[in-house]
């Protein structure tokens, strides 16, 4: 006799239950590879560009100071004025750069800082490649009345005009 009881459909719903679910999970797993190979790909794409804005921007030194209530008018006022006019002055505020076009890149290479000290940052592009350093601990130094203002100056001009700085 060929007859169904409750239990064989409990089992058959248990099968497509499981098979659901293994859909399900394919489904998801397919999806994320999908994403991570877009992301791969735009990753990709946005590396090639920015290695073309480095060879592009080669020899190019740059100022990065940020909104810090304490010392914004400090750089202002008394250190960007002081710097040689080829120096790309670049002014953080939060998160947001504003270098134009090349935003997105100034962004990444601000945001990609060896060694996160503080700002003020000072960034050269030596063969195609950022150079960083941080001038902040004898900028606050200079700022809070501690250090005369010439070595902080000097310390800018070495990084910009040498391989090297010294602490």
């Amino acid at each position: 006799m060929l007859g169904f009881s409750v239990l064989d459909g409990f089992g058959i719903v248990l099968v497509l239950a499981a098979a659901l679910i293994v859909l399900f999970i394919l489904a998801v797993v397919a999806f994320v590879a999908a994403v991570s190979i877009k992301d791969s790909s735009d990753r990709k794409k946005f590396l090639k560009e920015y290695r073309a804005f480095l060879k592009r921007i080669s020899g190019t030194r740059f100022f990065f100071y940020n909104s810090r209530r304490s010392s914004v008018a400090f750089a202002r006022e008394t250190i960007v004025p002081r710097l040689e006019p080829n120096i790309k002055v670049i002014f953080v505020d939060g998160e947001d750069i504003d270098f134009g076009d090349d935003s997105k890149f100034i962004s990444h290479m601000l945001y990609s800082v060896k060694h996160k000290k503080g700002f003020p940052y000072l960034i050269k592009i030596d063969n195609e490649e950022p150079v960083d350093y941080s001038v902040n601990n004898i900028f606050y130094n200079t700022m809070n009345g501690k250090k005369p203002l010439e070595p902080l100056l000097k310390r800018i001009s070495t990084f910009y005009n040498s391989s090297t700085v010294s602490e």
